[in-house]
């Protein structure tokens, strides 16, 4: 069975459509709701945000992992954590529909700005800026309002599906049939819509470079799982495996780190807020303080909004030599970080 009215490729035999019950969902909301959301009419999304509560009692075994990942992170938490979690995270998805269909004149109804000062006072250094920020709330959101506010902004993430290899190795995270790839598609079709620009692992580092010479921003989600590099760090009471990438983007540019928050109040709209810029050092000094300074107190006052992440992340801990976190590795791999 093939999403409706698309003509199959030769290639693609049985096995490749029939996906699972999951994948078909993900495919009717990424592709099939997306048509029914407007902006201008946020009381359609209003009335799709209670249904978190059936993605929360579904869960089943990854709603397991993420209260495991809160112990190791704060020690003994409350499940109401896990629960707003969920409801952030379904909240967030809905809203991502909307990426293609914000103007300058409606993303207002869905997210706030606070201390847009301090961006522009890193752009006045004329050194570039690099907004940095951890995978928690509505960093898409925030991504388009750059865009739409007029700066020029470039995002650095990870696009498209997984290579074929590593595909059949973990088919269980990393399923790729007609269903996903329809989905992963038109995600990315509508964030293309947007005045920004999104780069990725195939793309020369130099053009990051060029965005910084010019004062534009470049975003990296710091503790994003693509990159070359990796760096073994404390971070939230435990060690982690980071690229270093913005951090030695910054000391070698001077461009400043400016750290990212989105919050997602429940009843109100997103906040995204700026922190202080943070210049000078070498590159461990410069993680050492976004870290310390502005993210991880951030995170431990707002603990619901990384849950669906720490979870991504440990789901997929044996997909390559770089788990998140090194005290659920599968093996020896990650290792080869060390010193």
């Amino acid at each position: 069975m093939a999403p409706p009215n698309e003509a199959l490729p030769e290639s693609v035999g049985l096995r490749d459509l029939r996906g699972s019950p999951k994948d078909m969902a993900r495919w009717l909301f990424w592709v099939k709701l997306r048509d029914a959301m407007e902006p201008e009419q946020p009381e359609r999304l209003a009335r799709l945000y209670p249904l978190w509560r059936a993605q929360y009692a579904l869960a089943g075994h990854q709603r397991a992992l993420m209260m495991d990942e809160y112990r190791r992170w704060l020690g003994p938490v409350d499940e109401a954590v896990v629960a707003d979690a969920y409801r952030i995270a379904f909240r967030v998805h809905l809203e991502e529909l909307l990426l293609g269909k914000l103007t300058p004149t409606n993303w207002q109804r869905w997210m706030t700005v606070e201390r847009q000062d301090h961006l522009d006072a890193a752009l006045a250094r004329k050194k570039g800026a690099i907004l940095v920020f951890p995978h928690a709330g509505n960093f898409m959101l925030m991504h388009a309002v750059m865009g739409l506010m007029g700066y020029r902004y470039t995002q650095y993430a990870a696009r498209g599906m997984a290579p074929p290899e590593v595909a059949r190795a973990h088919a269980d995270v990393f399923a790729n049939n007609k269903w996903r790839r329809e989905a992963r598609a038109a995600r990315e079709a509508n964030e293309d819509r947007l005045p920004i620009t999104f780069i990725s692992l195939d793309t020369s580092v130099r053009e990051l470079y060029r965005c910084l010479a010019r004062n534009e921003l470049v975003g990296i989600a710091f503790d994003g799982r693509i990159g070359q590099r990796w760096a073994k760090v404390p971070y939230l009471g435990r060690t982690a495996l980071l690229n270093p990438g913005p951090f030695r983007l910054a000391a070698s540019t001077g461009a400043a780190l400016v750290p990212v928050f989105c919050e997602c109040p429940e009843g109100e709209p997103n906040r995204c807020r700026f922190g202080p810029p943070i210049v000078g050092g070498d590159a461990e000094a410069l993680r050492a303080r976004v870290l310390t300074e502005a993210i991880e107190p951030w995170l431990q006052a707002h603990p619901s909004h990384y849950g669906i992440w720490l979870t991504h992340c440990r789901e997929r801990a044996a997909v390559d030599d770089h788990p998140f976190f090194t005290d659920y590795a599968p093996d020896d791999r990650w290792k080869r970080w060390e010193g």
